[in-house]
């Protein structure tokens, strides 16, 4: 890890633990940037784990996906959280792969959402809870993507899954053309379903030890 990286680390740890001391919550770990937040990882897990300092919803919502826009989990403001493989950053999502970070609505400006950098201190994914579709149904997922300029690589790449259908997207932060400045697209991917329970997984495709990647924000899957 870079010493940009273990310090913008540090500045979190600091952020979650005056936030979650404020609320009554647990403390966050601070042995160290292999974060395990167990206790913090059950009062997440429920809707109401975020209490009245939630994350804004989406004005669009979600659709069928289970908090797509994060609108149930706890909103870290101008900070973060980093959490590894197994745990649930948010009601209805498990990281997959990896470790992510949890984006406050304040840290960047996307949408004024809050986000996930799928590329917490190394390169990461989530997966949804099953939702309830239709087989052979035609449905939409929509949702905010960025990438998050801090470090390389220059170009973040990412794989959406679902039912077996795969899409990849990459973004490029040359320029100034990240989360930092402001700047992210809405995007649209069109798929079949073929089970009457699916999930979807985002995973970064980052080179290992990357630790700044692909951003989304606001999904949300309609029927079409």
């Amino acid at each position: 890890m870079n010493a940009l990286r273990l310090n913008r680390y540090a500045l979190a740890v600091i952020a979650a633990t005056t936030l979650l001391a404020g609320c009554g919550g647990p403390q966050a770990q601070t042995g160290g940037p292999a974060v395990n937040p167990s206790a913090l990882h059950l009062r997440m897990a429920s809707s109401s784990g975020c209490g009245s300092n939630c994350c804004p919803a989406s004005p669009g919502g979600a659709g069928i996906l289970p908090d797509g826009d994060f609108s149930q989990t706890h909103n870290w403001g101008a900070g973060w959280f980093t959490w590894k493989k197994h745990y649930t950053p948010a009601p209805g999502w498990t990281v997959s792969k990896g470790t992510i970070d949890m984006i406050g609505s304040a840290y960047w400006n996307v949408d004024g959402l809050c986000s996930v950098d799928l590329d917490g201190y190394s390169p990461g994914g989530i997966e949804s809870v099953p939702f309830r579709t239709k087989p052979g149904a035609s449905y939409t997922l929509s949702f905010l993507f960025s990438g998050n300029g801090e470090t390389g690589p220059t170009t973040k790449t990412m794989v959406i899954t679902i039912d077996r259908q795969t899409t990849e997207y990459t973004w490029n932060i040359s320029g100034g053309n990240d989360a930092q400045n402001g700047e992210y697209s809405t995007e649209t991917w069109g798929f079949k379903a073929t089970k009457h329970f699916s999930l979807i997984k985002f995973t970064s495709k980052d080179p290992y030890g990357s630790a700044s990647g692909p951003v989304i924000a606001g999904m949300s899957i309609t029927k079409t």
